[in-house]
Formats: C-alpha cells, sequence, structure tokens
C-alpha cells in the first residue's frame, strides 16, 4: 500500500492547557472575543454536552462505501467541487465528526489534508475510519483542538465546515476565522440553516422536552423519543443515520435550537470579501451575461440573495417544490418564522428555570405563532396549513402524550431543508 494510504496519525494537541495564558488572549482579541465569550467558549455548548454523555451522534450507515462516496461527489459536485477540485490542494476540514465524510475527501489526493476534532468519541471514530480504509488516499492529519486554539502555520485551498456553526456571536466570529484560513481565491464550504427550514425540527425538540421527565436516565430518554419520532423519521428516504444518534443530536442536544444560521449572517460577518459559487441543494439563478460581471457589476451575493429571498418558503418541506413568490411575500413570512424562534427560546428559557404560570404564557405564544405559520403556509399549499393545525392541536394538550405524537397523520412527514450547503470564493477579486 503505498504512503500515501496509510494512516499517519501525526495527531497534534494544541489544547487550552498547551497555550500560554498571554498568546490566547491575543488569539482571542483578534477575533474580537471579549471576556465574557471567552468565558463561555471553556467547553460550552455542543461539545461540552457531546463529552459529558461519550457521544459522536453523526454515524452514518455506510456499508455501502460506493453508495457513501457517491453522495458526497454529487454534494462536492454540487458546490463547484469536483474531485479533481481537491487534488494536489491543502485541504482544512472543522469538526469532522465520525470521519465517514471526510474519506471521500481523503481519496481525491489532496497534497495535505488537516482534520481539527476535540471530541475525544469522534477522535476515536476518525481513527477507526481511517485504519479501516483500504482505497488509495491522503492519509489525514489530526488536530485534537478546538478551532479557536487552531493555528496552523499555513493557509488552505479548501476549507470545509459542516453542520456546527450557528448564528450567535462568538460562532460568527468563528466564520471570520474560517475564512481567514484560506488562500486568497480558495473555496470555503460550509453550511446555513434557514430559520424555516429548521422550524419542523424545533417543534419536534419542545415536543420532546414535554415527553421526557428532566431526571430520566439519558439512555432512556434517548429510547423513549426514539420510539415516539421514529414514525416522524421513517418517512424520510434516503435517511443514512440511526434514529438513536438523531434523537440525541437533535432532541436531546439543549444546544439545538442554536444552530439556525440564515445567509444574511454569513454576508454580514464575511460578506466584503466572500462571494457566493453554489449551494446544495440548487435555487440559485443568475441569468446576466458574464461580460457585463465586472467590477462593481459583479454583485454574486446580491443576486443569490434575491434568489435566498424569493424561494424562502421552499426551504419549510424537503418533499415539495413551489414556484418563487414575491419577495415582499417571503419578508412576511420570515418575520413570522423570527417571531415563531422568539417565543420557543422563551418557552425554552421557562422551562430550563421550571417556571409554572410562565411557561404556559410561553406556550400559547408558541401555539399562536404556529397558527399564524399554518395560516400564511397554507396560502401556499393547503396541506402544510393542515400539517401545522395539527402540530397546534397537538401542542395544546395539557397532558401531551407521546402516542399524539406518534400517531400525527399530517405533520410527522413534514421536514424542512434545514440544512444547505454553500461553497464561497474568499478573497477571489484579489488574486
Amino acid at each position: 500500500m503505498p504512503e500515501t494510504a496509510k494512516t499517519r496519525w501525526m495527531s497534534r494537541n494544541r489544547s487550552t492547557a498547551t497555550l500560554t495564558r498571554i498568546n490566547r488572549e491575543r488569539h482571542y482579541t483578534c477575533y474580537g472575543f471579549d471576556g465574557d465569550m471567552m468565558a463561555g467558549l471553556s467547553g460550552g455548548g455542543h461539545l461540552a454536552y457531546y463529552k459529558e454523555h461519550g457521544i459522536s451522534p453523526v454515524n452514518y450507515d455506510i456499508r455501502d462505501l460506493q453508495a457513501h462516496l457517491d453522495r458526497r461527489d454529487s454534494l462536492y459536485r454540487g458546490l463547484g467541487l469536483p474531485a479533481v477540485a481537491f487534488r494536489g490542494c491543502d485541504v482544512l476540514e472543522v469538526a469532522p465528526g465520525s470521519g465517514q465524510n471526510s474519506l471521500y475527501v481523503a481519496a481525491t489526493m489532496p497534497t495535505h489534508y488537516d482534520l481539527v476534532e476535540p471530541n475525544p468519541t469522534a477522535i476515536k471514530d476518525i481513527k477507526s475510519q481511517f485504519a479501516n480504509f483500504e482505497l488509495p488516499h491522503t492519509a489525514p492529519v489530526l488536530w485534537t483542538t478546538r478551532l479557536e486554539e487552531f493555528e496552523p502555520q499555513r493557509r488552505y485551498d479548501i476549507v470545509i465546515c459542516e453542520n456546527w456553526l450557528g448564528d450567535l456571536p462568538h460562532e460568527l466570529l468563528l466564520i471570520r476565522k474560517l475564512a481567514d484560513l484560506v488562500r486568497p481565491g480558495g473555496v470555503l464550504a460550509m453550511t446555513l440553516t434557514p430559520l424555516i427550514g429548521l422550524l419542523p425540527n424545533m417543534m419536534r425538540k419542545l415536543l420532546a422536552l414535554r415527553l421526557v421527565s428532566r431526571d430520566m436516565p439519558f439512555a432512556e430518554k434517548a429510547a423513549r423519543l426514539t420510539e415516539v419520532f421514529g414514525p416522524h423519521l421513517q418517512t424520510i428516504q434516503n435517511m443514512t443515520r440511526s434514529h438513536r444518534d438523531w434523537v440525541m443530536d437533535c432532541l436531546l442536544n439543549p444546544h439545538y435550537l442554536n444552530i439556525i444560521l440564515p445567509i444574511d449572517a454569513v454576508i454580514a460577518e464575511i460578506g466584503s470579501r466572500a462571494e457566493v459559487l453554489a449551494t446544495v441543494p440548487r435555487f440559485y439563478i443568475d441569468w446576466r451575461w458574464f461580460k457585463s460581471l465586472l467590477a462593481s457589476e459583479r454583485r454574486f451575493n446580491a443576486s443569490f440573495h434575491a434568489s435566498y429571498i424569493r424561494n424562502l418558503h421552499n426551504f419549510v418541506d424537503y418533499r415539495r417544490e413551489f414556484p418563487a413568490r414575491a419577495a415582499e411575500e417571503n419578508q412576511t413570512l420570515d418575520s413570522i418564522c423570527r417571531d415563531f424562534r422568539a417565543a420557543a427560546l422563551s418557552w425554552l428559557d421557562v422551562y430550563n428555570s421550571a417556571g409554572g404560570s410562565d411557561q404556559v404564557t410561553a406556550a400559547e405564544m408558541i401555539g399562536r405563532s404556529i397558527r399564524r405559520l399554518g395560516h400564511q403556509l397554507g396560502t401556499i399549499d393547503p396541506d402544510l396549513g393542515v400539517a401545522f393545525e395539527e402540530l397546534c392541536d397537538v401542542w395544546e394538550k395539557p397532558d401531551l402524550d407521546g402516542e399524539s405524537v406518534a400517531a400525527m397523520a399530517h405533520f410527522k412527514g413534514l421536514f424542512g431543508r434545514e440544512t444547505v450547503y454553500i461553497s464561497l470564493v474568499i478573497d477571489g477579486a484579489a488574486t
């Protein structure tokens, strides 16, 4: 087996403990982290949850390895990155989780491939995946540290980070850091999470919290919710993650509602130096003549954003495609979704503080938001209106039971396009 196909684990651990306090503070200050943010970064968020329970709930069924590699190839092709785009390049992947998705990139033979993953369980999974990967590949270098402390001596042609960052202030600053790690003219491939796309699962999250008691052991919670939401998940075609992993990562993860990341937030953070290349799913259409796309007339981000707003309603249900709508109509829809998010976070705050009457009031706010959404979406498709009406009826049950949730006839098949992959050219105009 050639050297490139051997898994040469050069695990680099530059954890906080190995950095001096001065260097650490200088590094964070560079990205605008204030004292409160730095305190919150000391093991919080998704990583703390994963480490607490010893999990990395992002494992996929890849018994058919070729099918798995085909899926990843299709994804990257859609992002303007066919296999040849990786070959001979320096590539960085942040938060690769189980490492299963990294197998594809490694097999494209980049010159150098760095993985940054601090979760101990995920680190074990990554090592196991590559130890058993028989196709010729570039062996990755695994850095067992967080992105916050990652200080490489190189910049990369392609940087990948999927299904991790949301729109919390310190995470937006990490998006800026990802962009800084890309060479001029290189590509940042990451994921967006439109609010309207996450909305169905946000409600599943809130329903789940009402169905399990706080003091129930974690394994029992996972088993109970896997049983209740199994009928919902069984409606999804081509799902490769186990129901149990999905439950642990979405319904039981206390930070799940923080993964919302609209395109507006990304453009506001790095838009002056990042231009949209492509998305999966593809909804961005630009009919302008290429000879007119120069200097101030390029406006790739503005053109993309206009398509995004006109198609915002298409993220609510992965099974359906609707004609584009007027921007004003979808801006109204987005405003209702934002009101729903505020109501959901208010309910969650009260739930976490075990507030009695306040929780009833917050629950009523959610009910009103659901009905408003149902009315708005019902004008697009009557079936959507019916699904949200059913959801509201179940939510408003004072004694909610798992059987009612499992038996939802209309809402159970409703899952949004909550993950939108996007590729951005960084500092391309300067090359």
